[in-house]
């Protein structure tokens, strides 16, 4: 669940007024949707970048522009 959202999707009396006034219930719950779709976009983005990032590593080591082994301080 996402913050500030509460478990069912039709706004109740608690509502923001901002929402529950210029919105139709169809809307917000569209609202709520893309906003749960954005957020787990954001995740998947954010591990596609980890993945990347792990890939280009690999790059690295396996044309010998970095190695593993640490150089004595």
């Amino acid at each position: 669940m996402l913050p500030q959202e509460s478990p069912n999707t039709v706004p109740g009396p608690g509502a923001p007024a901002t929402l529950h006034g210029n919105f139709s219930t169809d809307e917000v719950n569209r609202l709520v949707e893309l906003r749960r779709a954005v957020h787990n976009q954001d995740e998947y983005l954010k591990r596609m970048l980890d993945e990347r990032r792990l890939e280009f590593a690999r790059w690295l080591l396996d044309n010998g522009k970095l190695t593993e082994a640490c150089a004595d301080l």
